[in-house]
């Protein structure tokens, strides 16, 4: 049986400015964080210098980093 393309669940990819914006900090941080090597699987490059970030993934994988810690 075959998966309809269209019932998949698409992540939602979003701008450091707005992923900085809801955790209250600057944009600076935001892509201090973005370089842990931990962090590669929710960031997707777009064109030569645009970033996106997978909300979802970004907040469950730093939540585990810096519980950790």
């Amino acid at each position: 049986m075959s998966t309809n393309i269209c019932s998949r669940s698409r992540s939602k990819y979003s701008t450091v400015k707005e992923i900085a914006e809801e955790l209250g900090c600057c944009v600076q941080q935001v892509y201090k964080t973005l370089k842990k090597p931990e962090l590669e699987l929710c960031k997707k490059k777009i064109g030569t210098a645009g970033v996106r970030v997978d909300k979802e993934e970004y907040y469950r994988i730093t939540e585990q980093v810096f519980r950790r810690n």
